[in-house]
């Protein structure tokens, strides 16, 4: 899906004293999660931090109340997700990467946040429901200011 550059996904979070983090960390200190979630399916090489694990369970909550079936966590769509994260949050640029199918936001403080708003969204509630999709990678990155940048990528 194109991007979507209404301020819809622009609310300001401001963490003073945060150097950039990116990709994998989510949170500082939030430690890593991987397949003992049981809402959540992932390949075994694939480790989720607990803000990964949360997008990944609020999408699959999502697609679970339209009796769709779960998303399962895939390597390559985790470090596709990550690096977009993490270049969105370096270069201060809210913009869709190449050919994948992708959700991406700006600003807000939460997994659950960041899911609702995507939902509220016609084209990006159509990308996490949609009944071809069996995978997915998610990311969140932050800017030394605390902006916080988020992706979803699905296949």
């Amino acid at each position: 899906m194109r991007a979507t550059h209404r301020r819809l996904f622009s609310r300001s979070v401001v963490v003073s004293g945060l150097a950039v983090a990116v990709a994998a960390c989510g949170v500082a200190g939030s430690g890593s999660a991987s397949a003992k979630d049981p809402q959540i399916s992932t390949e075994s090489a694939v480790s989720l931090s607990s803000t990964e694990s949360s997008v990944i369970a609020k999408t699959n909550e999502a697609r679970a109340k339209r009796g769709l079936a779960p998303l399962a966590a895939d390597a390559a769509l985790m470090n596709g997700a990550r690096r977009q994260a993490s270049w969105m949050a370096r270069n201060r640029n809210l913009s869709h990467g190449q050919g994948v199918t992708e959700n991406i936001a700006m600003g807000q403080s939460s997994a659950s946040e960041a899911v609702a708003d995507w939902m509220r969204s016609d084209g990006h509630r159509a990308n996490i429901l949609g009944g071809s999709h069996s995978r997915i990678g998610v990311a969140m990155a932050r800017t030394a200011d605390g902006t916080v940048y988020w992706c979803q990528q699905f296949r």
